[in-house]
């Protein structure tokens, strides 16, 4: 194991030490409100609203102010106001997604066509064409190409649900269990409270008499604010297991999720034993996790990416389990996060912990990986410039490529892949190996400090952002290239910018 390994080990093992600490309970004794609301007791909402600095006046005025914006009739907190509340911000949805749609509606119509998205993406500040396919997947729901005002107002969410929640667990507080909450037993369950807190009766909250409380209420904010995941249970008796890193040292052969994504692959071998596993494996970037080893212990294996398709789908997927062991959650449930992130991990704990009911028994986390080993955590690095260049492929720029991904290029099967994006093939793989793949074809030349286009090529290799972009210049009679140069400059064989003028200066 590399010097580097071993650190990543070991920030692996802090990281599910901290898992434990951050999630341990902090109880109000003495405080009344035992309801329950998604798992947790009504009573975190008043550990949740104590911090460092807080007075009794302060915690006194954001939380009777929650109640009173709420109660219509003044009368108390009760269901029917929960509903209007919930109805109206419903309403409320529905007349964004419709604003946002017909905000393309070039025509009047009061619907909006694939082409006058096209058109739009022609304009002064223009969609880029995924964002196109984008709106289309979100809007039209029948596929025939055109978004009705009825698809929109379908396709909307209930986008202050943190809010709806908020006032159960206000409800849930609830004393006396007549199915209202009043003002003034709002305030004796937030004096109490807060008293249980304020040790020595000042009125504030000192640094010290908040310690005990500081890592449950800052997991309970986490919690609150994950996004709402559905994740299969956990099985009895399973260790639940969640490795996150933002991208992979290799570059998979295809790619999940449309062709302009840059589709990574890490392999994930199960070490032997007989505890099942339920592992949650996590990323920025597009993901193929090639799974090997001791197969029979994984019960569960669910993959999220924070790269989505244009249906919102996870672009990432599995080799080597049956799909039936296999679940593609929804980009971002849960997050990526790395070894030096702790909010980060935070977040990812509590939306793990509000999908399953579980806190993992072990969590690891690095920014890159080659290969992960299950349940130990132990990772491995690619080492640089040992990847051979593949035949048909440009040396120089392949070195060039193995400085972002020295893991080089793996094939993989697209039969083989479980996903429940698209899986296909590159026709130009991203980047630099893009590039060296079309030098080595001759579709491309050096043309002093860039790279020149002499052969119609099916598309730009994907993510040319950043450190990866480059100038190219289309040669004469060789058409424009589908696809999306991101940050790379483009111009014409006599200099004429094709691209982003910003960019070429």
């Amino acid at each position: 194991m590399t010097g580097r390994s071993k650190f990543i080990l070991s920030a692996g093992v802090a990281l599910a030490a901290f898992a434990g600490v951050a999630c341990g309970r902090a109880n109000l004794v003495g405080v009344p409100g035992t309801g329950q609301v998604g798992g947790e007791t009504a009573r975190d909402m008043l550990i949740e609203r104590m911090r460092e600095g807080a007075t009794i006046e302060r915690v006194m005025v954001e939380m009777v102010g929650m109640l009173r914006a709420a109660d219509r009739n003044a009368d108390g907190l009760d269901r029917d106001d929960i509903a209007l509340q919930r109805d109206v911000r419903r309403a409320q949805g529905r007349a964004s997604a419709i604003g946002s749609g017909l905000a393309y509606d070039l025509d009047g119509d009061l619907k909006v066509t694939r082409a006058e998205l096209a058109r739009a993406s022609r304009s002064a500040e223009p969609m880029r064409e995924r964002e196109v396919e984008r709106q289309l997947a979100r809007f039209d729901t029948d596929g025939d190409g055109t978004m009705t005002i009825a698809e929109m107002a379908a396709s909307a969410t209930e986008r202050q649900r943190q809010d709806d929640e908020q006032l159960d667990r206000l409800l849930a507080l609830d004393p006396n269990g007549d199915g209202r909450l009043t003002a003034s037993e709002l305030r004796k369950l937030v004096e109490q409270a807060f008293a249980t807190i304020d040790r020595d009766g000042n009125g504030e909250i000192s640094a010290a008499e908040y310690a005990p409380f500081a890592d449950r209420a800052r997991m309970l904010q986490m919690e609150r604010h994950a996004p709402r995941c559905s994740l299969p249970a956990v099985p009895a008796g399973a260790r639940l297991i969640a490795y996150g890193g933002y991208e992979g040292d290799a570059i998979s052969s295809v790619a999940i999720g449309g062709p302009d994504e840059e589709t990574n692959l890490i392999d994930v071998t199960i070490e032997a034993g007989s505890t099942p596993l339920y592992i949650v494996l996590t990323s920025y970037e597009s993901m193929v996790w090639r799974i090997g080893g001791d197969t029979r212990r994984v019960a569960q294996v669910v993959v999220s990416s924070s790269k989505g398709d244009v249906r919102n789908i996870s672009a990432s997927g599995v080799v080597g389990l049956p799909q039936s062991r296999v679940a593609i959650a929804e980009p971002r449930c849960p997050s990526y996060f790395k070894g030096d992130d702790d909010n980060a991990r935070t977040a990812a704990i509590a939306t793990i912990r509000r999908a399953t009911g579980r806190e993992p028994d072990a969590m690891f986390g690095s920014y890159s990986a080659r290969g992960i080993s299950l349940p130990s955590g132990a990772l491995s690095r690619a080492e640089r410039d040992k990847a051979p260049v593949p035949r048909g492929f440009d040396g120089p720029m392949w070195r060039e490529a193995l400085r972002f991904w020295p893991g080089g290029l793996v094939a993989v099967d697209p039969r083989q892949v479980t996903a429940r994006s698209r899986v296909e093939r590159y026709s130009v793989l991203p980047s630099q190996m893009g590039l060296s793949q079309l030098l080595g074809s001759g579709a491309m030349l050096r043309d002093g400090n860039a790279l020149r286009i002499v052969r119609p090529i099916p598309r730009f290799p994907s993510s040319m952002g950043g450190a990866h972009s480059v100038k190219l210049i289309l040669g004469k009679g060789v058409p424009m290239p589908a696809g999306d140069p991101v940050h790379s400059c483009v111009v014409s064989d006599d200099g004429a910018v094709l691209g982003n003028r910003a960019i070429c200066r």
